[in-house]
């Protein structure tokens, strides 16, 4: 059985958190796209290069995401994470499809503190 979009992102948040970045891959359809103002990645290696990069910025952070607009197979958020020499907030778009994420669009500011 389809995991449901709310699923799907849970598990996401879950393998961030972990900072698995394996995990975080698997959430992603084979030939997802990452949409980012840096450019476009396609597929799980892409955006495993992408998690690998962001994560290694935010190593052991704090993350939240107080808001999730779900509608459909289309999510919103807003979020923020906090490690112990960097801070990022960030604004994403997922599109759901498949048990996968399909496409996500991702904008964050990242704010070294030490």
């Amino acid at each position: 059985m389809a995991r449901s979009p709310q699923e799907i992102f849970a598990a996401h948040v879950t393998a961030i958190g972990a900072g698995d970045v394996d995990a975080v891959a698997a959430d992603y359809a084979e030939d997802a796209t990452f949409i980012t103002p840096a450019g476009v990645v396609r597929g799980r290696d892409g955006i495993r290069q992408a998690f690998t990069s962001l994560l290694g910025d935010l190593p052991d952070a704090r993350w939240e995401v107080p808001t999730q607009v779900f509608e459909g197979d289309v999510l919103f958020i807003e979020w923020t994470a906090v490690a112990e020499k960097a801070r990022a907030e960030g604004v994403d778009t997922f599109v759901f499809g498949d048990d996968a994420i399909r496409v996500q669009t991702v904008r964050y500011t990242l704010e070294r503190t030490s």
